[in-house]
């Protein structure tokens, strides 16, 4: 399933990524009014195929009345719920352990970084300015991952940990839902 999500839904975009949702945020559009997004965003849905995600009522009737797009009207603040409604509107089942597939910022398809591309990142660069030993820290983890669009690299480290700890005890994974 993929989704298109509206700009006041940027973290449900993040988190479905993290989960292996291809979705695209409208965080990433850059220079159009609102009218002249909501109506790329109604476009861009119904020519992919995208399930529109919205906080918007009116943007959400429209989609259902004039383009005939399957939308859920997101009805809670709240990250966490706002996961489970989405799960539980389309049936899905959120993974126990996440694979790391989709870039959480842009939406690319991630792959096994080399460890030269690791070494040669911005986000080792980061690290070396903040006097960390790179080498011994890429020693610490196992696999390291590239972005295939936006280039980032990414690794399971304490801040995976946390997303699994939230999938594990927020987030229902696993199950069916009813």
């Amino acid at each position: 399933m993929k989704f298109l999500a509206d700009r006041m839904l940027g973290r449900l975009s993040s988190w479905l990524r993290i989960l292996g949702y291809d979705t695209i945020s409208a965080n990433s559009f850059v220079g159009m009014s609102n009218a002249a997004e909501d109506t790329f965003m109604l476009e861009l849905s119904r020519l992919e195929g995208r399930t529109l995600l919205t906080r918007d009522a009116q943007l959400h009737m429209r989609a259902n009345e004039k383009y005939g797009i399957s939308t859920l009207l997101v009805d809670d603040g709240n990250v966490l719920h706002q996961l489970n409604q989405v799960r539980e509107q389309y049936s899905l089942v959120f993974p126990e352990q996440p694979e790391a597939i989709r870039c959480s910022i842009c939406n690319g398809a991630l792959h096994l970084a080399s460890i030269s591309e690791v070494l040669r990142s911005q986000e080792i660069a980061n690290l070396r300015a903040k006097g960390v030993n790179c080498e011994k820290f890429i020693q610490k983890h196992a696999d390291y991952y590239k972005c295939d669009r936006c280039g980032k690299i990414f690794w399971k480290g304490q801040h995976w940990r946390n997303i699994l700890e939230t999938t594990r005890h927020h987030l229902h994974c696993g199950q069916v839902p009813h």
